[in-house]
Formats: structure tokens, C-alpha cells, sequence
């Protein structure tokens, strides 16, 4: 065999954050869509990394959650994931004002391989399709990288203009 018959590895480990700057909920508007953003956090003890425990419910072209990664229309009704995120920044969702969308990388690395899904305690919200992530497919511009969860892999199959869920 190889070490991974003698090595366990490490469990993925979280802090749910609920209270103080993490409690209540935070209104993200775009488009005149307004998205009540549970303020929950949850960090990743291994990374450090810092999640929204909760994706977005009620903003997209669906009113779904679901954002296109570019942007459609302008000013007052651009929507996308990048919009989003803008609006959650200035919006200060949990108290900070730094969010941005994840690379593969970092969306791969909350999935548990032997569910294809996130911790549902940690992230209890997550879709059953897939998230976007910041990166744009090399071969092709027009489509960008999303992490699909109902077979826990990475897809460079979707149009950047398809609404799929958004975490931050």
C-alpha cells in the first residue's frame, strides 16, 4: 500500500460564528432586489478561512438566489456575482467589508469528498446544484469555473451568463 493506508488525514474542523457582529442580518440590494444576508459566519480552522455560512436567497434574474458570473445591465440593475458582492461589502455583511468570490481552490476545499456536499451543520444552506468560483475557464473566456456539488467535482462547462448560486 501506499501512506494513505496508514494515514487517517485530518478532519475538516469549523467555528459557526452567531453572536455579536455575527448575529441579526444585513440587507444586500442589487437591482431593487433585497437579499436579508443572515450576518452567520463560519471559519475554517485549518485554512482560516471566513465563509457567509448562508448563500443568497432572493436576488438573481430567477429572485432565487441564483447570479450570472457577469454582470447584466448597469448601475441600479446590474446583477451578477460580482455586484453582489460589492453590495454585501458596502453593506458591511457580518461586519466586514472584504468578501470576494472564492477560487476553486478554496470552494473545493470545504466540500467533504465522501458527501460531494459542504458540512450541512456549518453551511446549511448550501444549494444541491453548484456555486461559482472567481476563475475563468483558459480555453475559453466566455465560461467560468463552478464547483458542482451533487458529484462533488469542478465544471468548466457553464456560460458565464447562467445563474447558478453564489457563496461568499
Amino acid at each position: 500500500g501506499d501512506d494513505g493506508d496508514l494515514e487517517f488525514g485530518e478532519q475538516k474542523a469549523y467555528e459557526i460564528l452567531t453572536t455579536g457582529q455575527f448575529s441579526g442580518t444585513t440587507n444586500i440590494t442589487i437591482n431593487g432586489k433585497t437579499d436579508v444576508h443572515s450576518n452567520n459566519v463560519v471559519k475554517d480552522l485549518k485554512t482560516g478561512l471566513e465563509w457567509s455560512r448562508y448563500v443568497g436567497a432572493s436576488v438573481g434574474p430567477g429572485s432565487d438566489g441564483k447570479l450570472p458570473w457577469t454582470t447584466t445591465g448597469s448601475g441600479a440593475t446590474a446583477e451578477g456575482i460580482y455586484p453582489y458582492c460589492l453590495a454585501a461589502n458596502l453593506a458591511l455583511l457580518g461586519g466586514y467589508g472584504d468578501w470576494r468570490i472564492a477560487n476553486p481552490n478554496e470552494l473545493w476545499f470545504i466540500i467533504n469528498l465522501e458527501t460531494g456536499f459542504p458540512d450541512s451543520t456549518a453551511f446549511p444552506s448550501f444549494p444541491d446544484t453548484s456555486l461559482w468560483t472567481s476563475a475563468t475557464r483558459a480555453s475559453a473566456s466566455t465560461y467560468a469555473i463552478n464547483v458542482v456539488f451533487s458529484y462533488g467535482g469542478i465544471s468548466y462547462t457553464n456560460l458565464k451568463t447562467v445563474a447558478i448560486g453564489i457563496l461568499l
